[in-house]
């Protein structure tokens, strides 16, 4: 298979609203195709989706199963590990934002990190696995969706990128300063196709964001896309 055509490929396997990565700007970055296939992380990619999938089936209260397959993904397939990953209180008030008319406070789930600067690279919003990333959030007085709140939090903070999720679908939320947002979405289902999940991987993985040079990271490959899309 030629190079465009392996891009093509992943790209036509990926539901996009606005700007996005652009062929011509991946064969440039990636002219070798994706990172490799690695068949031991697919394994276990398969098998704890396969668990969850059970644990959301029976419908139980107990929110660890789902919270586990989240951090897996992050930790495990995206090799995100704790020093890049902030949860909880450790997340800092700066990354958070009030809507005052509707009483809703904005606030990522998860943050990623540059390690040695500490700037936030990526904020990550997590949902129940019953909540469409495109319908109104549920039990709540602001009637927007988990993709609106995202880019209302990252227009806030000023950081770039966020990734919503509710453990099946993964959006992907570029909200370039003075641009048009741009929503991919990955879906965990099509992650048994090798393909998809390299291209998951490839975009998003810490090497993306932590071991490239500057006008090789996500946030500038989709800079370069806009320019020419």
């Amino acid at each position: 298979m030629s190079i465009a055509r392996h891009h093509a490929e992943w790209l036509s396997l990926v539901p996009v609203s606005g700007p996005f990565l652009s062929l011509p700007v991946l064969m440039e970055a990636f002219n070798t195709g994706l990172e490799p296939h690695d068949p031991d992380q697919s394994r276990l990619l398969r098998q704890e989706y396969g668990n969850w999938q059970e644990a959301m089936e029976k419908r139980e209260s107990d929110p660890a199963p789902h919270q586990h397959w989240i951090i897996l993904v992050l930790s495990k397939t995206l090799e995100l590990d704790d020093q890049v990953l902030l949860e909880g209180q450790a997340i800092p008030q700066t990354l958070q934002t009030e809507i005052p008319e509707h009483h809703e406070l904005l606030r990522p789930s998860i943050v990623v990190i540059d390690p040695n600067t500490k700037k936030p690279r990526l904020l990550v919003q997590t949902y129940p696995c019953s909540q469409e990333l495109t319908s109104y959030v549920a039990n709540s007085r602001w009637k927007v969706s988990p993709d609106t709140r995202m880019t209302e939090l990252l227009h806030a903070t000023g950081v770039r990128l966020g990734l919503v999720t509710n453990g099946e679908q993964w959006m992907l939320v570029d909200a370039a300063k003075g641009e048009t947002t741009g929503y991919s979405s990955r879906y965990a289902a099509l992650w048994l196709e090798k393909i998809t999940l390299q291209a998951f991987r490839t975009l998003l993985s810490a090497s993306r964001f932590f071991d490239v040079p500057d006008d090789q990271t996500l946030e500038a490959l989709l800079t370069k896309s806009a320019s020419n899309q």
